[in-house]
């Protein structure tokens, strides 16, 4: 038997150590040691920008693992440029050489260098992020909502040649609003309008991605942490089989009508496995749908030496909600049909069935509404946390009239498993289907929509 207790190690993190009984004849208290920290080397999985709100990881190589457990650590506060903390994700070590994981998260407050003074298993040294200046941060520093999205919008088109900006700055129509794919470019017969990211400079894509966050969420692996992990994906397909067809550069995005807080337009990106599609008008945001995501491969993955698993809470939400109900539960919520892909991809605006079908939420114990709010929280809080707040709102109040229904198991990670939750206004659907480019694995689509906002209501 194995007792624990805590050891303080640094004033960073702690360590949980197990005491063995003599009989075990097992060495007495093991702690993660390493032999030398290489902060020189640490691989940021983003660049960040000043006065941008940041979400990442750091990756920080180590030698000499003795093969131990660690638990996660405690915030570590940066210097230099402060208003950024990085905290230990729990692990073993390997038994040599091997890396450290840490989220790095917040708002850096100026350009600069952003340090973090790092000490682990008997080890200490400082890991340094680059805070890059870009005119938006000194622009837009202080703005909010959605004069900030306008705003970063604007810097960034100031940062394009004049051939390019014509290609990103289109008049809004619907016709083009609806050229989103789950396939890649080269791949869709719908061919997507805008700038492929592969087209812009380093200063450019940091422009871009200044503006990416500011119009998603900062909740940990959702909003913009998620729409850069499945960039990540799409460049693990790119090395592991997929070529040319696959990678971040083939993702594209495109002004439908002219940025303001007025007006009516549209901020669209989107590639193989992603597409945004946030609507403006009047000055506030009018639709956040459609919005699809999807991964693959679905399984925890490593790209450029950081780890990430897109979609796995998204996963996680939707099984816990359905484990959470009563067999009867899961007897009406279950459906008789096989489903193999989503229903309301692309291509499919408006074509949501007449009649609901499933289990009724109103008939749901407060504790089961809540998995059922859970579950929509990892769609609508991938975009910005002020209007995530208010869709999510408005979702609770309707929550007695919607609907969960699925089929195939319940774990959501078997080929055709399939569940949708159908509100008033909230669709979302969840669809486990077989790899692409990974044959031996499947992965999974999913889509929000709603019923009154798809496009703005347009």
């Amino acid at each position: 038997m194995r007792t624990p207790f805590i050891l303080a190690l640094g004033t960073t993190m702690a360590l949980l150590v197990f005491a063995c009984k003599k009989t075990e004849e097992a060495p007495t208290n093991l702690t993660a040691t390493v032999t030398a920290l290489s902060c020189s080397t640490v691989v940021f999985s983003s660049t960040a920008t000043a006065n941008v709100a940041y979400n990442g990881t750091a990756t920080l190589p180590y030698t000499g693992g003795n093969a131990q457990a660690y638990l996660a650590g405690a915030a570590i506060a940066s210097s230099g440029v402060t208003g950024l903390t990085a905290t230990l994700v729990a692990g073993t070590l390997a038994n040599g050489a091997g890396s450290l994981t840490f989220n790095v998260a917040g708002t850096p407050s100026a350009e600069g260098t952003a340090s973090f003074a790092i000490s682990f298993g008997g080890q200490t040294c400082a890991i340094a992020l680059s805070v890059a200046k870009a005119s938006s941060t000194t622009d837009c520093g202080t703005a909010t909502g959605l004069q900030k999205v306008v705003c970063l919008a604007e810097t960034f088109k100031a940062t394009l040649t004049a051939t390019q900006l014509a290609t990103l700055q289109l008049s809004y129509s619907k016709a083009d609003a609806v050229k989103w794919s789950n396939l890649p470019q080269a791949l869709t017969q719908t061919k997507r309008v805008g700038l492929a990211l592969s087209g812009l400079s380093a200063t450019q894509l940091t422009a871009f991605k200044a503006l990416l966050a500011a119009a998603m969420g900062t909740s940990s692996n959702e909003g913009y942490a998620e729409a850069l992990a499945i960039l990540a994906a799409d460049d693990y397909l790119s090395v592991n089989g997929g070529g040319s067809t696959y990678g971040s550069g083939n993702y594209y995005v495109a002004f439908l009508g002219t940025p303001s807080t007025t007006g009516l337009w549209e901020f669209q990106y989107g590639g193989h496995h992603i597409a945004l599609s946030n609507t403006y008008n009047g000055g506030k945001l009018v639709g956040a749908t459609p919005s699809f995501r999807a991964v693959e491969p679905f399984a925890p993955f490593s790209q450029n030496s950081v780890n990430y698993e897109p979609l796995g809470q998204e996963r996680e939400a939707l099984a816990a909600m359905l484990t959470g109900f009563s067999d009867a539960e899961l007897t009406s919520a279950k459906l008789t049909t096989t489903y193999s892909d989503i229903l309301l991809g692309p291509g499919k605006d408006g074509q949501f069935p007449t009649t609901r079908a499933g289990l009724k939420a109103s008939s749901l114990s407060a504790s089961k509404k809540a998995l059922v709010l859970a579950a929509i929280k990892t769609y609508v809080n991938d975009i910005d946390d002020e209007n995530a707040a208010t869709i999510l709102a408005k979702y609770t109040a309707e929550l007695d009239d919607t609907y969960i229904a699925y089929s195939g198991t319940t774990a959501m990670e078997t080929k055709n498993d399939y569940v949708r939750i159908d509100g008033p206004n909230i669709w979302i659907e969840y669809s486990t289907q077989g790899g692409i480019v990974i044959r031996s694995a499947n992965h999974p689509h999913s889509v929000w929509r709603d019923r009154s906002g798809d496009y703005g209501g347009n």
